[in-house]
């Protein structure tokens, strides 16, 4: 759920009234991304990470449990005729200042609190293409099934 959301979000990200990315997709794992695309414009992948739960907390009649869902944002930036691969740099520096402006604070549903930033590291460079991971995780309750004591 919180990856479609995500997609969404970053479906309404302009820059002068143009979509910032050309293409938004979802991802199964960070290999598939690098492994298995050619990269024509800037594309936004986004892969469900990590669920991680908090202590269990068990209410009169309810069990609820707090968690933490990770989700990463690859933004791929093409890279041709860059040698050294600057410009791609500098479109990439661009694209995630405008991806965390875009996501930070932002509450995805009634269901999640405030998306909140992990971390951002390169993750791949090659002749064709520069692949940044952004890392951010949201907050949720799990509600089960009614508990009679």
């Amino acid at each position: 759920m919180m990856r479609e959301l995500i997609e969404q979000r970053l479906q309404t990200l302009m820059l002068d009234g143009q979509p910032v990315f050309q293409h938004i997709e979802s991802a199964t794992n960070l290999d598939s991304v690098i492994k298995n695309n050619r990269i024509a414009a800037d594309t936004a992948f986004v892969i469900p990470m990590t669920d991680r739960g908090a202590a269990e907390q068990l209410n009169t009649y309810q069990f609820q449990q707090p968690i933490t869902t990770g989700v990463g944002v690859v933004i791929a930036c093409r890279s041709i005729n860059d040698r050294l691969g600057s410009d791609a740099i500098a479109r990439m520096e661009s694209l995630k200042v405008h991806v965390r402006r875009h996501l930070l604070g932002w509450e995805p549903s009634e269901t999640y609190e405030a998306l909140l930033f992990d971390q951002g590291r390169i993750v791949s460079f090659s002749n064709t293409a520069a692949f940044w991971l952004e890392q951010y995780r949201s907050r949720f309750t799990f509600r089960g099934q009614d508990h009679v004591s």
